[in-house]
Order: C-alpha cells, then sequence, then structure tokens
C-alpha cells in the first residue's frame, strides 16, 4: 500500500471519529443547557455566562499560543522525530506556564474592577460571581497547560482519543448537572467547583494517555531559548491575527448596531448560528489534514503538501454547498420552521450572505495552514488581517450612503474575498505553487458546481408549493448534483478514494439494515 493511500485512510478514519464526536457532543450539549437552565434559572445562568463569557473573552490569547505549539509539533515530528518534538513539548511548557502568568494578573486586576463596576449583577448575587469568577479563571489556566499534551495528541493523529475524551467531558457536565439537583448549597457555586473539576480531570487524563503512548513527553530542564524565540514570534503574530477576528466581528456588530439597533444584530445572530453548524461538519475534514500538511512540508515534500490543500479546498467547499445552497434557497421555510413567527428581520438575506462568505473562507483556510507550515507568519498576518479589518470601514460608509444592512455583510464578503486573494500571493512566495493552476484545481471547479447547482434547484423552489415534500425534494436534489459534480467534476483519484473511504462507514450501514 503507498504512503499517500495509507495517508488518506488515517485521513478518512479521524475525520469519521470527529464526525461522530460532533453529533454526539452537540446532542449533549443542547439537552445539558436545557436542564442547567431549569435547575439554575435565568439570573444564576446569565451570571454564569456573562462572568465565564468576561474570563473567555482572553480565549484568542490561548488559541494563538496553542495553534503555534500545533504547528511546531507537527513540524519538528515530521522533520526530527521524537527528539525534536521533545523540545518543542519543554519549551511549550515555559510558554503557556509564561501565558498563564499573565493572564492571572491581567484578569485578576481587570476583570474583578469589571465585575464590580460594569457588570449588572443582582447584589445578592455578587458573592456567587466572585467564586465563578475565580473558578473561570483557575479553569482558563488548566486549558492553557493542556495545549502541549493536546498538541501532541493531535501530532499523532491520535483523533480516536481526541473524540471519546470529548463525549466523555459532555457526559460528565451532564452528570454534573443532575449531581447539583440534589446538592442543598449554592447550586450556581457547586456548579462552579464541578465544571473546574472536569477541566482538571480533563488535563489529568491527557497528561496520563501522553506519558504512556508518546515516548518525547518528558520534561528536561533548561530552555531552548533558539526555539522559545521561534515559537513566540510565531504564536505574536497569530494573536495579531485572532484580535484581528475578534475585531472584524465586533467592529461589524457595533457598525450595525449604530444605524439600526439590537434587532439587526439579533438577524445576524441567528444567520452566524446556521453558519457554525455548516462549519462544524467541515471542520470534521479540515482538523485531520492540517498535521499531515505540516509534516509533509517538514520533510520537504511540496507536491503531497500542495495536494492536501488542494484537496481539502475542494471537499471543505463541497460539504458547505451540499448544505448551504438548499438552506439558502429554503431558508424562509426553515427559519419558520425552527423560530416560528419569531424571526428578526433580514435574518434570511444575512444568512444567504455569511454562507456565500463561508464558501470563500473555506478556500482560504487550507491556504492558511501552508502558511502556519512554514513557519513565517509576519507577511501573511499582517496584510491578510489589515485587508480584512478593512471590512468594517467599507461596512459603515455602504451602510451610511445607501441605507442597505445587508451591505455591511456585501462588505465582509468582499473584504474576505480580498483577503483570500492576498493570501495566496503570500503563500505562493512561500511555497512557490501555480496560482494557475490552483484556480484551474480549485477555484473554477467551485465556482462553477455553486452557479449550477443553484440553477437546477431554484426551480423545484420556484414551481413547487412550501413545505415539507419541496424542502425533502430541494435537499436531495442537491445533495445529487452537488455530490456528483465534484465528485467526478471536481476531485482528481486520490480524492475519490478518500471521499469514497468517507462514506464507506454510512454505506456500511444501510448495507447491513437491507
Amino acid at each position: 500500500m503507498s504512503n499517500t493511500s495509507s495517508s488518506n485512510k488515517t485521513i478518512a478514519k479521524n475525520s469519521i471519529f470527529l464526525s461522530l464526536r460532533m453529533v454526539i457532543v452537540l446532542l449533549i450539549s443542547l439537552y445539558t443547557t436545557r436542564v442547567i437552565l431549569q435547575i439554575l434559572g435565568v439570573v444564576d445562568y446569565g451570571v454564569y455566562n456573562v462572568v465565564c463569557g468576561f474570563v473567555a473573552m482572553f480565549g484568542f490569547l490561548n488559541t494563538s499560543m496553542s495553534n503555534g505549539i500545533q504547528r511546531f509539533f507537527n513540524y519538528e515530528y515530521g522533520k526530527n522525530g521524537e527528539d525534536g518534538a521533545n523540545k518543542v513539548y519543554c519549551t511549550s511548557i515555559y510558554i503557556q506556564a509564561l501565558l498563564a502568568l499573565v493572564v492571572i494578573v491581567v484578569v485578576e486586576a481587570f476583570g474583578l474592577w469589571y465585575l464590580h463596576n460594569k457588570m449588572v449583577i443582582p447584589e445578592e448575587r455578587m458573592v456567587a460571581a466572585e467564586w465563578i469568577f475565580q473558578l473561570a479563571i483557575l479553569a482558563f489556566v488548566i486549558n492553557i497547560m493542556q495545549a502541549p499534551f493536546t498538541a501532541a495528541v493531535t501530532a499523532h493523529e491520535k483523533f480516536d482519543f481526541y473524540a471519546v475524551v470529548s463525549v466523555a467531558d459532555a457526559l460528565l457536565k451532564l452528570g454534573i448537572v443532575f449531581l447539583i439537583k440534589v446538592v442543598q448549597s449554592d447550586k450556581l457555586i457547586v456548579y462552579g467547583f464541578f465544571s473546574t473539576a472536569v477541566a482538571f480531570l480533563n488535563i489529568s487524563i491527557y497528561f496520563a494517555y501522553c506519558k504512556k503512548y508518546f515516548r518525547e513527553i518528558h520534561f528536561r530542564h533548561g530552555l531552548d531559548k533558539c526555539l522559545f524565540k521561534r515559537m513566540l514570534g510565531f504564536s505574536g503574530w497569530n494573536i495579531f491575527g485572532s484580535f484581528s477576528n475578534v475585531m472584524e466581528v465586533q467592529g461589524i456588530n457595533l457598525v450595525m448596531n449604530f444605524f439600526y439597533g439590537p434587532v439587526v444584530n439579533a438577524a445576524r445572530g441567528v444567520a452566524n448560528q446556521i453558519n457554525s453548524g455548516v462549519q462544524s461538519f467541515v471542520g470534521n475534514i479540515t482538523v485531520p489534514v492540517r498535521p499531515q500538511v505540516t509534516q509533509s512540508y517538514a520533510k520537504g515534500d511540496i507536491q503531497r503538501t500542495m495536494g492536501l490543500t488542494y484537496g481539502v479546498s475542494k471537499m471543505s467547499c463541497a460539504i458547505v454547498l451540499l448544505l448551504a445552497i438548499p438552506a439558502s434557497i429554503e431558508i424562509d421555510y426553515i427559519l419558520k420552521l425552527w423560530l416560528g413567527d419569531a424571526i428578526p428581520e433580514h435574518t434570511a438575506t444575512f444568512t444567504m450572505l455569511i454562507l456565500l462568505t463561508s464558501v470563500v473562507s473555506n478556500l482560504n483556510a487550507p491556504i492558511s495552514n501552508v502558511v502556519h507550515a512554514t513557519g513565517i507568519m509576519r507577511d501573511y498576518q499582517l496584510f491578510a488581517s489589515l485587508t480584512r479589518l478593512c471590512s468594517i470601514p467599507l461596512a459603515y460608509f455602504l451602510i451610511k450612503f445607501y441605507d442597505v444592512p445587508e451591505l455591511g455583510l456585501m462588505a465582509v464578503l468582499v473584504m474576505s474575498t480580498a483577503t483570500h486573494l492576498v493570501s495566496l500571493i503570500i503563500a505562493r512566495k512561500l511555497v512557490h505553487f501555480s496560482l494557475r493552476e490552483y484556480f484551474r484545481v480549485v477555484v473554477w471547479p467551485t465556482l462553477l458546481i455553486l452557479v449550477v447547482g443553484v440553477a437546477l434547484v431554484y426551480p423545484l423552489h420556484y414551481l413547487l408549493q412550501e413545505g415539507w415534500l419541496r424542502l425533502i425534494l430541494v435537499c436531495v436534489i442537491s445533495f445529487v448534483v452537488i455530490g456528483l459534480s465534484f465528485f467526478y467534476i471536481a476531485f482528481n483519484k486520490s480524492e475519490r478514494q478518500l471521499a469514497l473511504q468517507l462514506l464507506k462507514p454510512i454505506v456500511n450501514i444501510f448495507k447491513r439494515n437491507k
């Protein structure tokens, strides 16, 4: 069996594990949210979310550092094996400990002031809020220190372990909900204690697993200053990129709120929920591929690196279009089924624009992975982030002069497209791939299938009466048209084999049920 075929089977297996994890965790989380709201009540549940949400706001720091650790783990493991991975592990412990110290100092100093002076919390629940604040910081620090072990699991592509622990985490949180029903103490504080205990249990499981199965997970005293500087430099530019993402989202929200008030923000929030559901399916393909992209680049196998990049670009866009085209065409009926009559104005058009932007974003994400693999982040993060942030002033002026709220999201779509072009230009300088080939192999087939899919499916929406029958027919025809088009037109032989490996468990289920 060839290495490529074996690697594709690994990607397929990991994608299946992540898909199962996503479905199970999503169902458990939805039920947990419903029950905990009933037990805590609206006020305490609101206190918990606003306090924990404030601490989580600093999560972009940990996300950026974690991405950096992940990249260096993948790179060194692919290039220098266990010795290189061990250096990354030891250095990452120092980096995450430093980050944890910074977070504690900053969040304790600023957060306590904000909690007592700016947050609107009932006076009788302020003591509970203070407890939740401290427990949230402790849980956050635990998550920071877990990053090196999560990176090791991902570098070794042990997504089966990752999926099992994620499901166990969701089940434990559900168990906590039923446990606090019977306690006589303050239920909010008890819930905070148990949630932090679950975070501690998670890092303990990851540590024990990594120590047992990965020989590079042993700490050596002494800091590799060169590697420390490289990892901090890489993560520093990642922080800039993550911060620009947060600023773009919040900036567009503020612009829309300034002109139209909270109703339009609610419409965007609903549309983003739909897009998040779509993106959760895409992540099951993109996450398992990321380690192999970095490791292939580290070994100097540029052909494999770009082959994976082209493949995951097409597959992620295929998943987005499979879900986005029927959702966009039947958006009014879907919103009616989901929200009843309480549908914020502009939600339908916002959803279609956000899903279209998602297609562009999923073209860009694999290119971003290639840049991450090189480790040369400055130009990419600087120019791509500044281009993305231009959506805020563009949205402001478009809405100011034309008074159409959809133009705010049109600005995001335009600048996302511009960001992708900037990313391609920078990535080409680093990896030296052909832009002409990229557009021929990835972009033009995706755009063609988008246009053809809408042209073939929309007549059903126009000719049939609104209802379940039309929704089912639109979904089925969309899946057939988009799926077959990508499979036979856009995918090459290796990508078809990977797609078949991803579909094999589903086909087996149908065979067993015959």
